[in-house]
C-alpha cells in the first residue's frame, strides 16, 4: 500500500483494506480479528522498520514510503539471497548466487562517469588485490564516502532507508581489514580514487 495515499484516508476505509488484503492474501479472513486490524492501525502511526506477525503467517511491516502485507517480505527484494563468502577474481570474472562481478585494472584516465549504482572505481593500492564478498555482519563498520569518521552499517542502512527485508543480501565488498564498498549504496571513504592512486579497480556487479 502507498503510505502517502494510505495516509490521507478516513479510518473506516483504513480498516476495511487491511482486512481486505488479508483476505486477497489468505483467501479468508476468518483468523483475523478485530484487534488484529488495530493492532495494524497503530502499527501504521509508527516509524519504518516496525513490524507485526499475523496468522497465517503473514507479517505487516512499515517501509518508508509503503505498508507492507506478505508471507515472505524478503521474497520483495531486488536483490537475490546472498550467504557465505566469496573470494573476487582480481582482474577477472567471479560467479556468485545471483550475480556476476567483473573485476578489471585500469589507468584513472579510464575512468567513466557514466557508471551506475552497481559499478565502482577504487584505489587498487588502498584495496588490495585479495577481496571478497559478503553479507553484513552484526558489529560492522565502515567510512562513507563523504564521511570524516567510521559509522555502523545498521545505522547507515537506516540513514539511507534501505527496506529492512533488503538489507541482509547487500554484496558487501571487503579487504582483510575493511568494508570497501556497499555495493549499490556507498564507497568507503578510504577507498576512493585520488590523484595519488596510480590503478584503479573497476569492479561491476551484473544480475547473474
Amino acid at each position: 500500500l502507498d503510505k502517502a495515499g494510505f495516509d490521507q484516508m478516513p479510518p473506516t476505509l483504513k480498516r476495511y483494506l487491511f482486512r481486505a488484503s488479508v483476505e486477497r492474501l489468505l483467501g479468508s479472513a476468518k483468523d483475523i480479528e478485530m484487534r488484529h486490524i488495530e493492532e495494524m492501525m497503530s502499527l501504521a502511526t509508527k516509524p519504518a522498520g516496525k513490524r507485526l506477525s499475523l496468522p497465517g503467517g503473514l507479517t505487516f511491516s512499515i517501509e518508508y514510503n509503503r505498508y507492507l502485507l506478505t508471507s515472505d517480505p524478503a521474497a520483495l527484494s531486488p536483490l537475490p539471497p546472498l550467504k557465505g563468502e566469496f573470494q573476487l577474481n582480481i582482474p577477472g570474472e567471479t560467479r556468485l548466487p545471483g550475480w556476476r562481478v567483473e573485476a578489471a585494472i585500469i589507468k584513472r584516465e579510464e575512468m567513466s562517469d557514466e557508471e551506475g549504482d552497481f559499478t565502482a572505481y577504487l584505489d587498487l593500492g588502498k584495496s588490495g588485490h585479495k577481496l571478497l564478498v559478503r553479507p553484513r555482519r552484526r558489529g560492522d563498520r565502515f567510512q562513507p564516502l563523504g564521511l570524516a569518521q567510521t559509522k555502523k552499517l545498521g545505522e547507515f542502512m537506516i540513514d539511507a532507508k534501505i527496506p529492512q527485508a533488503w538489507r541482509g543480501r547487500i554484496p558487501i565488498v571487503c579487504s582483510q581489514e575493511q568494508i570497501l564498498w556497499v555495493v549499490g549504496w556507498r564507497l568507503d571513504e578510504r577507498a576512493k580514487v585520488s590523484q595519488d592512486t596510480k590503478q584503479v579497480l573497476h569492479l561491476k556487479f551484473e544480475p547473474d
